[in-house]
Formats: C-alpha cells, structure tokens, sequence
C-alpha cells in the first residue's frame, strides 16, 4: 500500500516548485566539496593536525547524518516550511563560524552547526518533493529534482573551489553567500505545510540513534589509519550496538520517532539497496579516478575539475530522462536494474582504462558510471517517498540523507584504504624484486607518503625509484578496486531487484495522488 504524503491535498503546483528544490538540496551536497577543497589552507591557517585535522574533515558529514532524522521530526511537528528557512539560517551560521575561525575548536564547532542546519535543509527539500509533484508524475520530480542538484553542485563546487585557490575563508563563504538569496524566495515558491502528529518525541530512540551514527562514522573515518585500531574498531562496534539497541527498544514502543518495521518491508530494503548503489558507487568512482589522475597522471587541480565534467555530466541527462521513463509507466525494479547493471559495465571499463594517460580513454567508464549512478537515486527516492507512513514522513524521507552520508563514508574510506594497502604491498614487493635492502624499504616508502601528502618530488635515487614503483603499483591497485566495488554493486544490486520482484508489480506511477 503506497502512503499518502500529509500535505497532498494542500498542493499548490509551481513549474519553479522542483527546480527550487533541487537548489536548496545542493547548498548542502556542495557544502563538504567545498569544504574538502578548502580544509588545506584551513589546516595550515589554524594548524590542525593528525586527529584534529581528521575530525574536521568528517565532522559536517557526522552533523548530518546523526541530526537529520530528527529533524525530519521537528518539520513534522513544527512545518516544514519554517524548519526549512531555520535550516538555512542555522547552516549560513555555521559556515560563518567556520570562517571567522581562529583556533581549531571554533572550525570544529562551525562544521557541526553547518552539518545541522544543511541536513534538515536537504531532509525537508527532499520531504516538499512528495508535495510539489504534479499527480503521478513523482518520479519525473525525484529525476528534476536529482538532475538540478547535481548542476547547482557542480556550479557551487566550482566557485568554492576558484576561491578556495585564494583565500580559505573565502571559500566558506560561498553557502551564506547563497542561502541568503534562497531563504527570502522559499515562502515565495514553496506553500506551508499543515504540522503532523504530535506527542511524545521518543527522546531515548533519537539518542540511541544519533549517538550510534556518530559513534560509527568516527570509527570509519578512522579505517586510514589502522584496520584494527581500538580507535577504529571501538567506535564501529559500539554504533553498531547502539544501533541494535534503538531497534529492539523502537519495536516495542508505542511513541517510537522512527517505524522501524520498515526495515522488514521488502520495499524499504530494496530502496536502501539502491541508496547504497548510488552514494557507494559516486563515492569510489569519484575519489579514485581524482586520486588517479593526480597521483598517476600528475594533473592539476583545475585538470581534475575538467575531466570529472563527463561524469556529471551524464547523472544530470540520466536522470532528467528516467525520472521522464518511470513517470510514463517504467518500474521501480526495472530503473534499478538498469542502474545497477550499467553502472557495474562503468567500473569494469574504468579498471581497463587504468593505464591511459589521455581523458578519451576514461571517458566510456565515465559516462556510463555516471549514468548508471544516478539512474538508481531515482527508485532510491522515489520509493521511500511512496513508504513513508503520514505520521512518520518527516523522519522517513530524512533517512535518505542518513543512509546516503553513511552508504557515501564507506565508500570514501574502505576504497581509500584498499588502494593504499595494495599499493604499500605492491611497491614494497617491486622494491625488493629490484634489489633494494630491507631497511632502506621504510626510507622509500617515506618518500612516497610524501609526494601523496605534500606533492614533494624525491631528490634521492632511492626515493625516485620508489615512486616510480609506487604509481605503478597505484594503478594496478586502482583496477583491483573498482573490479572489487564492480562484484559489491552487482550484489546489492541483484537482490534489490529480486525483492522487488516479490513485492512491487505496478508502475512507479500508480498509487500516487
């Protein structure tokens, strides 16, 4: 049974209504690209190092995850619409803060009260879509909306990034500079909400959650430094735990903020299932191929940008022209399929094209991966839009973000570390197949974190000959992983869509309003 939206009858329809959407929902997925761009002159500004620097880099995408749930709570009980103008007043703050940081812990501070505000901006953008969409055309809006915000994020990437080149502080002025804009054009655009349900707000559900989400999150992005690190392991089994605990206790309350049997409807799973293709996928295709052709190919930065355009590029026409297809009858399944299925062929072409030194040969793997990425978002979206129950559709469309920030974390992390392991062992065996003694390996190895971390080419034999051996090895490393992801994403793939096979049989349009 399809779940009616709260405010559905309420709907005023505007051609600008989507569009709008998609904007808002990119202010918070360009806010840590630009961030990521400018942490270099922050950390040399504010001197943060080793674990300050490390949590500075995941503390916005932390605020997100562990927050944005709970919001989509305050939008249900407060409307969204004010929720989502606070969104936006607490996330410009927050990168305010950020940038008039004077020691690290102000930088920290800033990144958590922009994670907040920009979680519950996306979670109620993502929310209005239900309520925006002309009748049965639900999927075209999630394919608008997933086209739009690719496009503002690219474009607001590209700003941040031009002014990251010149000033840090600069760079995080960008999303206040754009929220002040959008915050007076929402009650403009979008109509108010009536609230929905009321009640007790499950304190100890929330806590369990977030805390559980926080606790794991830290731990992953502790995976590059050691694999079984008490700091690593530690934070991973207690969210875990935490997040058994929320659960069971969940099942058995009556007040509970989230409905956790979703978790058993075949539906729900799938969607997730499809979340992990596109978040997982974009996050290992984009950060290896950057890393190759930085580290391999020695491009420069505003290189990088031009050859990761393909790759967008393809997203937005995929999902402009799905969102099209399942509105006019394709299913939920058959998208995911072909989502699943083409991104899989992407990443067996990017791993052929490993050793290619030109853009023409990544270009296939780049088109394709990027396509097939983003064909998945839209059953992704489109299906937890559908499940939410009208007393639970604020926490449930925020879980998105949620499964989104995690699915994307692992990806970033687990991939990073695969490619870094096997290019230690890689480079260690050619060292000494080449002859080079044992206790000169620790000294070789250095200079190749060095050249990683600071581009600081080796003036040694010893250290050139290590990087030699070690781009070698990175790149054989690069096509080990992207096989690896290829097998996970046709996994989750192929029992995504066998549990839609059971469970859904209309098209994606029908049930709708």
């Amino acid at each position: 049974m399809v779940a009616t939206a709260p405010a559905d009858q309420g709907r005023r329809a505007s051609a600008l209504a989507i569009p709008f959407l998609g904007v808002l929902g990119a202010v918070q997925g360009s806010a840590p690209n630009i961030s990521s761009t400018a942490l270099v002159g922050a950390s040399r500004g504010l001197d943060m190092v080793g674990a300050t620097l490390a949590l500075g880099s995941s503390m916005q995408t932390m605020a997100i995850a562990a927050t944005v749930i709970s919001t989509g709570l305050l939008a249900d009980r407060l409307g969204r619409r004010r929720v989502l103008i606070a969104a936006l007043v607490v996330g410009a703050i927050g990168q305010i803060v950020v940038a008039a940081s004077v020691v690290p812990a102000m930088f920290l501070l800033g990144q958590a009260i922009t994670g907040i505000g920009l979680g519950a901006l996306y979670g109620a953008a993502f929310a209005y879509i239900r309520v925006m969409a002309k009748p049965g055309q639900l999927a075209g809006a999630v394919g608008l909306f997933t086209a739009v915000l690719g496009l503002a994020t690219l474009l607001l990437t590209f700003v941040g990034g031009a002014l990251s080149s010149l000033d840090w502080r600069a760079a995080y002025l960008v999303v206040p500079a754009v929220i002040l804009l959008l915050v007076f054009l929402v009650p403009v655009v979008l109509p108010a909400e009536p609230t929905v349900g009321s009640g007790k707000q499950d304190v100890l559900g929330q806590v369990l959650l977030g805390v559980g989400i926080v606790a794991f999150l830290y731990g992953v992005s502790e995976l590059g430094r050691s694999l079984t690190s008490p700091r690593t392991l530690g934070p991973i089994l207690l969210g875990l735990a935490l997040w058994i605990a929320f659960y069971l206790v969940e099942r058995r309350r009556q007040n509970a903020f989230f409905p956790v049997g979703l978790f058993r409807h075949p539906l729900f799973i799938a969607a997730v299932l499809a979340g992990f293709v596109y978040n997982f996928g974009m996050a290992v295709a984009f950060l290896q191929v950057t890393n190759l052709w930085q580290y391999v190919d020695g491009l420069k930065t505003l290189e990088v940008s031009f050859w990761q355009l393909p790759l967008t590029a393809a997203g937005i026409v995929s999902a402009l022209l799905f969102g099209r297809l399942m509105t006019k009858g394709m299913t939920n399944r058959t998208a995911f399929l072909i989502g699943g299925a083409t991104t899989v062929v992407g990443y067996v072409l990017l791993a052929m094209a490993h050793g290619s030194t030109s853009l023409l040969g990544f270009l296939p793997g780049l088109v394709i991966t990027g396509a097939g990425v983003i064909i998945c978002a839209i059953p992704f979206g489109n299906l937890i839009l559908k499940l939410a129950p009208p007393e639970y559709f604020g926490p449930v469309t925020s879980s998105r973000t949620t499964f989104g920030q995690l699915f994307y974390s692992m990806g970033f992390a687990l991939a990073t570390v695969a490619v870094n392991k096997l290019t230690e062992g890689g480079t260690v065996n050619r060292l000494e197949a080449a002859g080079v003694q044992p206790n000169q390996i620790g000294t070789a190895l250095d200079a190749v974190t060095a050249y990683a971390a600071q581009s600081t080419a080796p003036d040694t034999s010893l250290g050139k000959q290590a990087l030699a051996t070690a781009v070698e090895s990175y790149s054989n490393a690069f096509s080990t992983v992207m096989i690896i992801s290829a097998v996970l994403l046709a996994l989750a793939t192929g029992v995504g869509v066998l549990l839609m096979r059971s469970s859904e049989t209309e098209p994606a349009k029908a049930g709708e309003q």
